[in-house]
């Protein structure tokens, strides 16, 4: 059974706790999911591109690739209520995401795997990056200015090294020990940082021209024979409405 298309739970703003997240977390590694889904970091990574970028998605356009990419992957849920449970948490985890970048940016810390080679914890944000780069890859062509920006683009560095399908045999070299990917993946708070800062008036112009769009259209239409809105208590067609009329 596929998820509803969209949430209808009340606290969809409310954080995940620990036990939601690992609860989100089982479920995408579990025998319900196809083994091309995303894993809790990986798509941990995807939600924040979709959210930091200049474009915003709809989740009919990028829920289906959480499960792969294709339509035979979509998950075997068991019951309606699960898929819903299920799509709830994405969701507020997605919102979640979008609280801790918009209020404490600098701080914002990303679900990063953790491997354990001869005795040492290494942080690893490999699968974390591929999620961001697919997240990208979702409108590829609306984020070429940041590619375009020579300074922005040095943000997407570490994430491209550690996330993209296509690296030269130089980039390949710098992340084949987890040492190397453990240095890169602490670099990409801070370029996340970063690049929500160089979308961020981009996306709060096209926020206020939405607004303005949608007051205009939500004013209802004035008739000649009404009283003008002005208040002086003529009808339009002989206050406002009359051709060159002052205020």
């Amino acid at each position: 059974m596929s998820p509803p298309d969209a949430p209808a739970s009340l606290g969809m703003m409310a954080p995940l706790s620990d036990e939601e997240i690992d609860a989100l977390g089982r479920f995408l590694l579990s025998d319900a999911v196809s083994d091309e889904g995303m894993t809790l970091d990986t798509l941990d990574g995807y939600l924040t591109a979709i959210i930091v970028g200049p474009t915003t998605l709809m989740p009919s356009r990028w829920l289906p690739h959480v499960w792969g990419s294709e339509k035979d992957d979509a998950p075997e849920f068991e019951s309606l209520e699960q898929a819903q449970r299920i799509l709830d948490l994405i969701m507020r985890h997605m919102n979640g995401i979008v609280w801790s970048l918009r209020h404490d940016l600098d701080a914002f810390e990303p679900i990063f795997s953790e491997r354990r080679y001869r005795g040492r914890d290494y942080v690893d944000g490999e699968m974390w990056a591929h999620g961001f780069m697919d997240g990208i890859a979702l409108n590829r062509a609306d984020w070429q200015p940041l590619f375009d920006d020579s300074a922005a683009s040095r943000a997407l560095r570490p994430l491209h090294l550690l996330g993209s399908d296509e690296v030269s045999t130089a980039e390949e070299a710098l992340t084949k020990t987890l040492a190397q990917r453990e240095s890169l993946t602490k670099q990409i708070p801070a370029g996340v940082a970063a690049i929500y800062r160089f979308w961020l008036p981009y996306r709060e112009a096209i926020h206020q021209r939405t607004l303005a769009t949608t007051t205009e259209r939500s004013q209802p239409k004035v008739g000649r024979n009404d009283p003008c809105p002005c208040g002086s208590g003529k009808k339009f067609k002989k206050c406002c409405g009359a051709a060159g009329a002052p205020h």
